[in-house]
């Protein structure tokens, strides 16, 4: 099976050379230390450089970040798109992380292996495992006001969200999957088909804008400056929603009181209200769910998921996701009749 991306044997071209010729062409001199990032889709690396002029912000002026995309995922037109919404993004302020240009250009191919790459300055922050009261409420107007920009224009290239595509497309993706037991796959697609139907029209019914696309904790850095918003790779037409539950994606006390403070700070921010009921959170959790599974078998070819994803063949494997889509239909189900789950 061909894998979803394309020629993934080209990443295997990414020697330090290699990496040290895309610098110089981009007008940077390296210094030769090369750190491999952690990324499984594309291929990411911290490099150190001689001093450079970064833009204001907590950039670091001794080292970049580059990234090499997966061939054949995204095309030029899409990664134009998620640069041009980052520029528009830092027109306006909003603290994103955006790639360096070079006489304007942002986007560029290297001729022997033919990846496309982009440069980015390197932020000095870090990561938070829990955020306070406070952050939660910062960083519900922070993606509040992403919203604000990102509804003033539309992508045309890029992906939508919708059923069709994240729950039936990744589902034909699994059904290629020739380890996996037939009455595990069979059992698998009924409960797809079935969410399929429950959700299409909870999807249908949202507006769409442009999106942040996968905004979890691991795609906010905390600076001494505040908290900046990395990695638009996964931008795309969908429901604000979308970007409003990742944070803070469990059932228990402390996640549902942090999303009220963070969905209490949007608020503040967003010039139209918005709504997030225990019923549309579920809906979007099936769908990253189904997406997973469907992301990691278009992958399965690469050996970095085979080792990555060691039981992701197993029969135990995929009875467990089974269960977890049948739970996930009980939950629709109940909120649908009024009930409660939490």
């Amino acid at each position: 099976m061909t894998p979803w991306g394309g020629p993934t044997q080209f990443f295997y071209s990414l020697t330090p050379d290699v990496i040290d010729q895309a610098m110089r062409a981009h007008g940077l001199r390296p210094l030769g230390r090369v750190m491999a990032l952690n990324s499984l889709e594309n291929r990411v690396y911290d490099v150190e450089v001689a001093p450079i002029e970064v833009p204001e912000g907590p950039f670091a002026p001794d080292a970049v970040v580059v990234k090499f995309y997966r061939p054949g995922r995204w095309n030029e037109a899409t990664l134009r798109e998620e640069h041009n919404f980052l520029a528009e993004l830092n027109e306006y302020e909003i603290p994103v992380v955006s790639p360096l240009q070079k006489n304007g250009e942002t986007l560029f191919k290297h001729e022997e292996t033919g990846l496309l790459y982009t440069v980015f300055p390197k932020v000095r922050g870090r990561l938070k495992d829990e955020l306070n009261k406070e952050e939660s409420r910062q960083i519900g107007r922070l993606i509040a006001r992403l919203h604000n920009i990102g509804n003033l224009n539309a992508f045309k290239a890029r992906p939508t969200l919708n059923t069709n595509d994240w729950l039936l497309g990744n589902l034909k993706a699994v059904e290629e999957m020739d380890f996996i037991d037939p009455d595990l796959k069979k059992s698998f697609a009924f409960m797809v088909q079935q969410l399929h139907g429950l959700i299409t029209p909870m999807i249908q019914s949202l507006p769409l804008q442009r999106v942040h696309g996968d905004f979890h904790r691991g795609n906010v850095l905390w600076t001494n400056q505040g908290a900046w918003i990395t990695d638009l790779d996964d931008c795309v037409m969908g429901p604000r929603q979308q970007d409003l539950w990742l944070l803070f994606p469990g059932r228990d006390e402390w996640s549902l009181e942090m999303r009220g403070e963070f969905m209490e700070g949007y608020q503040e921010m967003a010039r139209e209200p918005l709504g997030l009921s225990p019923l549309l959170i579920e809906a979007l959790r099936t769908m990253r769910l189904i997406h997973f599974n469907g992301w990691i078998s278009k992958r399965w070819a690469d050996p970095v998921f085979q080792n990555m994803f060691q039981s992701f063949p197993t029969r135990n494997y995929w009875e467990q996701q089974v269960l977890d889509l049948k739970e996930q239909v009980s939950l629709l189900q109940e909120f649908n009749d009024g009930g409660s789950a939490y």
